[in-house]
């Protein structure tokens, strides 16, 4: 990351403290995604690069976050995964971070860069969960939006909607419970299969991708 201390006086303070945190952490994160970090210091708006498909449908990305509990004799997935959801900015209910997946990015730099913005971690990304249909509640148009899981490794202390968003750690009985999303409580359960066919863990983390 040498080289770049003389044009960081032009942009935010935040991308300092990202290109920083980021020669501290330990794990190696991919090279698209350290590239990716770097430019992510304030949320995206408008939708001039929007992408859709065929039908009309806006396509959509996101994460669901996630994290083992450190408990000892865990009886089920409950006890053992934790997931990381923010608030909705209507004020209702709980999410996983999603956002609009635009022209110039890959499906899975969308969601990583949603996930920043809206929730601040990063981590290891694993296979997508599927994709799903599903009509706005506030416009009356149709979304397709795509899921994947994310192993979080790492939680930053700010991040760009920091300030209108909170997050938390939850079980994820209180995910279903606190999500009003039907089709993002179907890919919560999809997560939920894969630990429960592929255990352990570090198979679920390699599993290859279909």
């Amino acid at each position: 990351m040498g080289g770049i201390s003389g044009f960081l006086t032009n942009f935010p303070p935040f991308i300092y403290f990202l290109l920083s945190l980021l020669e501290r952490i330990p794990v190696k994160l991919p090279m698209q995604i350290q590239k990716m970090v770097s430019r992510v210091s304030y949320s995206r708006t408008g939708r001039l690069l929007q992408r859709y498909d065929n039908r009309g449908f806006r396509l959509v990305v996101g994460y669901i976050p996630y994290r083992y509990r450190k408990t000892e004799g865990a009886t089920s997935n409950d006890e053992v995964i934790e997931v990381l959801v923010i608030s909705a900015q209507n004020g209702q209910g709980m999410l996983f971070p999603k956002g609009g997946w635009e022209k110039d990015e890959s499906m899975e730099a969308a969601a990583m860069r949603e996930t920043l913005e809206e929730a601040g971690v990063l981590g290891n990304i694993e296979c997508k969960l599927g994709k799903w249909s599903y009509k706005s509640k506030r416009q009356s148009i149709f979304h397709e939006g795509h899921m994947f899981p994310l192993l979080v490794e790492q939680e930053l202390d700010r991040w760009p909607e920091k300030n209108i968003r909170k997050r938390k750690w939850v079980t994820i009985a209180k995910a279903k419970e606190e999500c009003p999303h039907l089709w993002m409580r179907e890919a919560l359960e999809e997560l939920v299969r894969r630990h429960m066919q592929l255990r352990p863990k570090e198979e679920v983390n390699k599993r290859a991708c279909q």
